[in-house]
């Protein structure tokens, strides 16, 4: 299965002309965790509390019992001002550090602020996810980032990190899809787009990873326009 065969909203668009305004955008915007989600403080916190469940989950399998404390080393992708390295991967018993990446640099500036007196906090990265070649993280998380990236560029991504995966190491990702049985194009406004869940799955098989498992966000307003929230946990597919 491969990327070209599924539909890319990106096909015969300036990719380079719209990463670089996309950016523009995010570097405008008011670091505070309401520019950051666009949503009310009762969904923040419903989006961070299924979000510890999930990791939950993902860490009594790849713990088992009485194994080792897991993750060790995570990486925060799209880590905006750091809403979710203190709120949700910082939290996760066992955590030695956390390196951030995010590429807007008001939005970077914020997140060192924020966290200048957490010790396990140890590299900011001022890398797109498209051009990070990842070290040897226990847990990559990647929270609405793909939604704004081509289907070549995260199979890219992807497979990156699987060559520095290491044994038990496993990526979640979290991002908006479509449950419609079509895909919109590309949204002029925020320069993202859903993908279905089978968009997603396939993306994530063609990078060699597999779904150890996947959960849907239950507490979201999609009755309020909101698109639907997915949560994965890949595995290299060995």
């Amino acid at each position: 299965r491969e990327s070209r065969a599924l539909r890319d909203p990106w096909d015969g668009l300036d990719v380079v002309k719209l990463r670089k305004d996309g950016l523009a955008k995010w570097n405008a915007k008011s670091p505070t965790d309401l520019a950051m989600t666009g949503m009310a403080q009762k969904h923040r916190q419903a989006d961070v509390r299924e979000s510890r469940a999930f990791l939950k989950q993902l860490v009594a399998k790849r713990c088992g019992d009485g194994g080792k404390a897991w993750p060790r080393i995570v990486l925060d992708c799209g880590a905006g001002i750091g809403r979710l390295t203190s709120g949700l991967l910082l939290r996760l018993k066992g955590v030695e550090h956390v390196d951030l990446l995010e590429p807007a640099a008001t939005l970077r500036k914020r997140a060192r602020e924020a966290l200048a007196d957490e010790p396990r906090v140890r590299r900011f990265f001022a890398s797109t996810l498209e051009a990070f070649a990842p070290q040897a993280y226990d847990l990559i998380w990647v929270n609405w980032v793909l939604m704004y990236i081509p289907n070549s560029e995260i199979v890219s991504f992807l497979r990156r990190c699987r060559l520095r995966l290491p044994i038990g190491g496993a990526i979640a990702v979290k991002d908006n899809v479509e449950d419609r049985s079509y895909e919109e194009d590309l949204d002029d406004e925020d320069l993202c787009v859903a993908r279905t869940v089978k968009h997603f799955e396939a993306l994530f098989s063609e990078a060699g990873f597999k779904v150890l498992f996947k959960r849907k966000q239950q507490e979201w307003p999609t009755d309020k326009g909101r698109f639907p929230l997915m949560m994965w946990a890949l595995v290299a597919d060995t």
